[in-house]
């Protein structure tokens, strides 16, 4: 794509652009006048105008806002040659922006002021833009939008700070132009603008687990702290629902009263009536089994002779008869009296059996009844209790969202992952010889500046510290190898510019893209000398690829000794007041 001619409804100088070499040349008619220069002509503005007419978005700096009454009946109008030979005119007017009107045709230097008859009129901006896009054919860098790469064949003098990042994107962010650039260069710039986009996602993804961390005051490191908080506050919890639990089998089980607890000890009074009982026969049955039966009837004997007394022989008959019976019944007395033993004894062991349970049951119901405030302790233990399970249900939350950090950690890593599988392909596609298209750029790069200075130069790229791209443009010394100083001059910074710019469309020459360059003030500071070789470089350039170079320059910078062929100047502005002006009026 070339520029062929721009021109207005209203004041305004039209400017034919040849098919090669372009000079927007500023005149000074008035050398005497020390009130008068060759600034404010509209030598930078036109750059301005042109961009309007591909589309640029209008903000409040444009100079069309900036000065939008003096400029809301003008009409604008770009012809260019299209890579297929056709020409295009785009019609885009100051009062309405956003309206684009569009028409092909044949022949250049048309004029279409006063034609009603367009292909495409008042198209809305963005559909505008796609047109445009589809209607240039690029078959180059198509995936991004043509105003991404405009730009860098539009330069100002704002533009040359950089080689590589137009002023434009000076305030942005490297992910807004270093995936075009690697782009253009013939890498494959998705790899890094995806790179760019995993490292913003990552950072927003660190940002959240730091919100989340902050916001729920947990931290992964700490779960086996909270897993042992929850158990011991469930033992908590235990032992407060040990304690609810024997208040409700008192109080709401069993009905706990007062008549409750007589009947208790009316039944510990009569457990223990019957353990006196029970204790009193025992100690009576034991006092009888000591006991010893009645006497033998040979001791009695003794006792009588020794009181000089004789028993009757039928007596001792008698006698003997009875000692027979009572060995007889003491035997069954004491038979009866073990067994009586045994049953009361064990009789005696379930009553104190009884009595101890029954006991024990009534100091712990006496316990509840003896406080006044059992019934504001109950409910002080179930807020106990409560607070308990909230204090778990909030542990328990704490390592639910330390399961989300993790599962949060883990995208982190795969995102991480993939940025260095990422940064693996970017580094393999530098180190290869695939891309034909970035060592032709570096040779014709360097093959400009050698021509102009003497001196070559290189451009090289280099994964920086976290894995981006720096791109790099440096003006070598005689070695080729160390770089110099030379190339952080303003002077020759602005010739690092202006050969990339031309490096990138020679070595897109056979392919359809752009082929122009604008370069405002192009020989503005430099030695005489470099001048020359700059203009005679150009021209090769433009006859060689086919190339249309555009450049301002104020006729006092034209270098000496050097013929100006009238034919290369596609407009010429001068100082003689408004109608040397691009506009033909002041502002």
């Amino acid at each position: 794509m070339k520029l062929s001619q721009i021109y207005s409804n209203e004041k305004f100088k039209t400017v034919r652009f040849s098919s090669g070499m372009n000079i927007i040349l500023a005149k000074v008619k008035n050398a005497k006048d020390l009130n008068k220069d060759t600034h404010g002509l509209g030598k930078t503005t036109l750059i301005a105008v042109i961009d309007f007419l591909l589309l640029k978005s209008l903000d409040k700096s444009h100079i069309f806002k900036q000065y939008e009454s003096k400029f809301n009946k003008h009409i604008f109008f770009l012809e260019i040659l299209l890579n297929n030979g056709n020409y295009l005119t785009i019609r885009r007017s100051v009062s309405l922006p956003s309206k684009i009107s569009f028409k092909f045709h044949q022949k250049p230097n048309q004029n279409f002021i006063d034609e009603q008859e367009w292909d495409m009129h008042n198209m809305s901006f963005n559909k505008a833009k796609s047109f445009l896009q589809e209607k240039v054919e690029f078959d180059i860098i198509s995936n991004w939008p043509l105003r991404k790469s405009v730009t860098y064949f539009l330069r100002s003098q704002e533009d040359y700070r950089d080689v590589f990042q137009l002023a434009k994107f000076s305030a942005g962010k490297d992910v807004d132009w270093k995936p075009f650039l690697f782009d253009l260069l013939g890498f494959k710039g998705n790899l890094l603008k995806e790179k760019y986009e995993l490292e913003i996602a990552k950072d927003k993804q660190k940002e959240l687990i730091k919100e989340f961390k902050d916001k729920l005051s947990v931290d992964p490191e700490e779960i086996d702290k909270i897993k042992g908080a929850i158990e011991l506050k469930k033992d908590e919890r235990f032992d407060f629902q040990k304690v609810i639990d024997n208040f409700n089998f008192y109080q709401k089980e069993r009905e706990l009263n007062k008549d409750l607890v007589e009947r208790i000890e009316r039944e510990i009074s009569d457990l223990n009536t019957k353990e006196y009982d029970l204790q009193y026969e025992l100690d009576q049955i034991h006092e009888a089994l000591k006991a010893k039966s009645i006497t033998s009837f040979e001791d009695i004997r003794s006792i009588w002779e020794q009181a000089q007394l004789t028993f009757e022989s039928a007596l001792v008959k008698s006698y003997e008869q009875l000692e027979d019976f009572n060995r007889k019944i003491t035997k069954e007395r004491t038979s009866y009296l073990t067994t009586r033993l045994g049953h009361l004894s064990k009789k005696l062991k379930e009553v104190r059996s009884n009595l101890k349970s029954l006991n024990e049951k009534r100091s712990e119901i006496l316990s509840v009844l003896g406080d006044k405030d059992s019934f504001r302790k109950f409910k002080k233990y179930q807020m106990d209790i409560s607070k308990v399970e909230v204090e778990i249900a909030r542990l328990e939350e704490q390592l639910k969202n330390i399961d989300k950090i993790s599962v949060f950690n883990s995208a982190v890593k795969e995102i991480e992952d993939n940025i260095e599988n990422l940064k693996d392909d970017m580094k393999n596609q530098i180190d290869s010889t695939e891309n034909a298209i970035y060592p032709e750029i570096r040779r014709n790069f360097r093959n400009i500046i050698k021509y102009i200075i003497n001196t070559p130069a290189i451009l090289f790229l280099v994964p920086n510290s976290v894995g981006n791209i720096e791109f790099n443009a440096e003006i070598q010394s005689d070695d080729e190898i160390e770089i110099t100083a030379e190339g952080k001059g303003f002077s020759y910074k602005k010739f690092l510019c202006m050969a990339f710019d031309l490096s990138v469309l020679m070595a897109y020459s056979q392919k359809s893209f752009f082929r122009f360059v604008y370069h405002d003030g192009a020989l503005e500071g430099l030695d005489n000398r470099k001048k020359i070789n700059f203009i005679n470089i150009i021209k090769r350039i433009c006859s060689e690829y086919n190339l249309q170079y555009i450049f301002t320059c104020i006729e006092d910078h034209w270098p000496a000794g050097l013929e100006l062929n009238p034919q290369d100047v596609a407009v010429e502005f001068d100082d003689s007041g408004d109608s040397g002006k691009l506009f033909k009026i002041s502002f």
